[in-house]
């Protein structure tokens, strides 16, 4: 979550910060907020820039879209759950600079509308590469996703490889992470695990992208393999913030370790791939510390320029 010196208009991305650090314990509380939770117009930083505002129609829904800047290539930001494409404003000015950047809202945030299809992260991938080719942006691509963002960024790369010049995953989660936390826990820690899944979604009649995780889960786990491309994989080096206090003074360390063992193992999935430990942030990095992402993207944007 947030640490006392972020801004407080973040209400919001606290929520999400709650729900999509890298445990997939959930409290109830949390979880409660988040379904109830609709974003208000985010004020975190006023842009100093101006974008040109797209409404496409990515078959069965429209979705909302901000570009900035131009030239190749094209870095796409994707949120977060329940957060609005305008957490970004933090990094987008300086990435403008430098190449084209577009920001969006997933169905049911801000203008975008929900539609009638799924809300699961392979949709999510279709959907957002629907947006891509309709909005005609230069390519290579390099995607960057917050928390579940760095999911439906993970199943687009798979699906669409040939159009990606990098991917940056910042403190996103490993799909396996519900299965070794239940390995890990035991007696009333592992009943408290489940009591919190069980009531952070409805999986009987999915409508949200939290009732649809677990599909979204197995998604991944059949996703066909990376792409060998400029990877970095972005960890808050702070995962005490990422265990409630409900589990047990013996289990809270053995979580926080296994969530930074399975930080480790996203880095894997791409022979090569980079790992950065951010110091002095909370879940939202590119807020609390923007240079942490701005330096490996820029990385990147110079490497699809050279091509």
């Amino acid at each position: 979550m947030h640490s006392s010196g972020q801004h407080p208009s973040l209400r919001l991305v606290a929520v999400l910060a709650c729900l999509l650090v890298p445990l997939a314990a959930y409290s109830t509380v949390c979880a409660q907020e988040a379904r109830q939770a609709r974003p208000a117009p985010a004020k975190e930083v006023e842009l100093t820039i101006e974008g040109a505002e797209h409404m496409i129609d990515v078959g069965g829904r429209s979705l909302d879209a901000r570009v900035y800047g131009k030239g190749s290539p094209t870095v796409v930001l994707i949120s977060g759950l329940n957060a609005p494409q305008s957490y970004w404003n933090t990094v987008v000015p300086a990435l403008a600079e430098e190449a084209t950047v577009v920001t969006y809202d997933r169905p049911g945030m801000g203008k975008s509308e929900v539609g009638s299809l799924p809300l699961h992260g392979e949709q999510s991938a279709k959907d957002l590469h629907v947006l891509l080719e309709r909005l005609e942006l230069p390519k290579p691509y390099i995607i960057v996703g917050h928390s579940y963002g760095g999911t439906v960024a993970r199943l687009f790369v798979s699906m669409y490889p040939k159009d990606i010049g990098g991917l940056i995953l910042e403190d996103s989660q490993h799909e396996s992470i519900l299965e070794e936390q239940r390995k890990l826990l035991k007696g009333a820690d592992l009943e408290t695990l489940n009591n919190m899944v069980a009531r952070m979604s409805n999986t009987a009649a999915p409508k949200t992208e939290l009732d649809y995780n677990a599909v979204t889960r197995e998604q991944e786990r059949k996703s066909a393999p990376l792409p060998k491309i400029p990877y970095v994989v972005i960890t808050s080096a702070d995962r005490s913030k990422a265990v409630p206090p409900v589990f047990s003074e013996e289990a809270r360390p053995q979580l926080i370790a296994l969530g930074m063992e399975l930080q480790k193992k996203l880095v894997d999935l791409v022979p090569g791939g980079k790992h950065i430990v951010a110091q002095g942030v909370g879940h939202n990095i590119h807020v609390d510390k923007p240079e942490v992402l701005l330096e490996p993207l820029r990385e990147m944007i110079d490497a699809a320029k050279a091509k």
